[in-house]
C-alpha cells in the first residue's frame, strides 16, 4: 500500500511491557512508517526500557492526564494517512499490518479496520468465537467464513458494537480523515473506564468498516479482581453512552440505538452490583430503572439487596 501508517501508543508505568510491545511492532511483515509514544507522566524506568528504540520512535512526555489524552496526543502528533492503535502492554502478531493491508486491497473504500484477537486469560478462544449466536451475521450480513479472512461490516455497525464489544484499541486501524471527521478524542472522558468506547462508537456510527477474522493481536489481561474490573468497565460504558446522547455525538438517525442501550445498561449494572454484594449501589441504580425493565428475578434481587442493605453497618 502507498499510504503511510503511524502507530500511536499511550503509556503509563509499563516499563516491564513496552519493550516487547515495540519488538512486535518492529517485527511486522509489512513495516509501519512511524511510531509515536506518549508517556503519560510515568514514574517507573520507562526511559531506560525504550532506550534501545530511541532512534526509531518519537516520544512525547506529558503530565499525567489519563489514557485518553495520552492516546490523543500520540495520534495528533503523528503524520501517517492511517493510524494503528496499540496499547503499551499488548502484542501484535507479525502479520497484523499485512492483514490490514490485504483488507484494504479487497475493500478499498474502507476507512476503519479491526482484527480478531485473543486475551491472555483465555488464549484458547478468539474474541469472535465468544460472540453471541448470530452476531457475526448481524455485523456483516453473512456468517463467518473459513474461506474469507475479511468481511465488510453492514453500516452502521454501532448496534453490533454495543451488543458485543469486540473492537479493542490495539486491534484497530483507521484513516486520519475518519478520525478528524469524527471529532477525535474528547478530553473530558480521558480518565473514564472504557474511555476508548467514546471514539470507537462515534466512528462505528459513520465509518465504512472491515473486520479481519484471523487473530493478529494478544490483549494482555493483568492479575486483579475480575468482578471489580468488569463493574468498573460497565460503569464507564454507561457514562460514555450518556455522554454521546447528551452531546448528540452520533447522527440523530442512530439515537434510538443509544437509547435502547441506555435502557439495558443500568439493568446489567444492577445485576453486577447484586452479584458482587454491592447492595447500596444496586439499590441506588435500581431507582433509575423503570419497573417494566426488571424481570421477576431482578425484583427478587432488589428485595434481597434492600434487606442486605439494612443489615450492613
Amino acid at each position: 500500500m502507498k499510504d503511510s501508517i503511524s502507530v500511536a501508543i499511550p503509556v503509563f508505568n509499563r516499563a516491564d511491557w513496552i519493550t516487547k510491545t515495540l519488538d512486535q511492532i518492529f517485527s511486522q511483515s509489512i513495516p509501519v512508517d512511524e511510531v509515536v509514544l506518549c508517556d503519560d507522566g510515568s514514574t517507573d524506568n520507562l526511559e531506560q526500557a525504550i532506550k534501545h528504540y530511541k532512534n526509531r520512535i518519537k516520544v512525547i512526555r506529558i503530565e499525567n492526564s489519563g489514557p485518553g489524552i495520552a492516546r490523543k496526543t500520540a495520534i495528533e502528533s503523528s503524520h501517517g494517512d492511517w493510524i494503528a492503535l496499540c496499547d503499551s502492554d499488548d502484542f501484535w502478531y507479525p502479520n497484523h499490518i499485512e492483514n490490514f493491508s490485504n483488507a484494504l486491497v479487497k475493500f478499498p473504500e474502507t476507512n476503519f479496520y479491526f482484527s480478531n484477537f485473543v486475551t491472555s486469560d483465555h488464549p484458547d478462544k478468539t474474541k469472535f468465537e465468544l460472540a453471541p449466536d448470530g452476531w457475526m451475521k448481524r455485523l456483516t450480513g453473512e456468517p463467518c467464513s473459513e474461506t474469507s479472512r475479511y468481511h465488510q461490516c453492514t453500516p452502521p455497525f454501532l448496534k453490533s458494537l454495543l451488543e458485543f464489544q469486540a473492537c479493542f484499541p490495539s486491534c484497530t486501524v483507521f484513516s486520519r480523515n475518519l478520525y478528524q471527521a469524527s471529532g477525535g478524542i474528547t478530553d473530558r472522558v480521558s480518565r473514564w473506564a472504557s474511555e476508548d468506547l467514546h471514539l470507537t462508537a462515534r466512528m462505528a456510527a459513520v465509518s465504512n468498516a472491515v473486520i479481519g477474522t484471523e487473530q493478529t493481536v494478544l490483549i494482555n489481561k493483568h492479575e486483579g479482581n475480575f468482578s471489580a474490573e468488569y463493574i468498573r468497565n460497565l460503569e464507564g460504558e454507561l457514562l460514555v453512552l450518556r455522554d454521546l446522547v447528551e452531546h448528540r455525538l452520533v447522527p440523530d438517525s442512530l439515537a434510538n440505538i443509544l437509547e435502547e442501550q441506555l435502557n439495558y445498561y443500568p439493568v446489567r449494572l444492577f445485576r453486577s452490583y447484586y452479584w458482587a454484594s454491592e447492595n447500596k449501589k444496586a439499590i441506588e441504580i435500581a431507582k433509575d430503572i423503570p419497573a417494566y425493565n426488571l424481570i421477576i428475578r431482578d425484583r427478587i434481587r432488589l428485595l434481597i439487596a434492600l434487606i442486605r442493605g439494612e443489615l450492613e453497618p
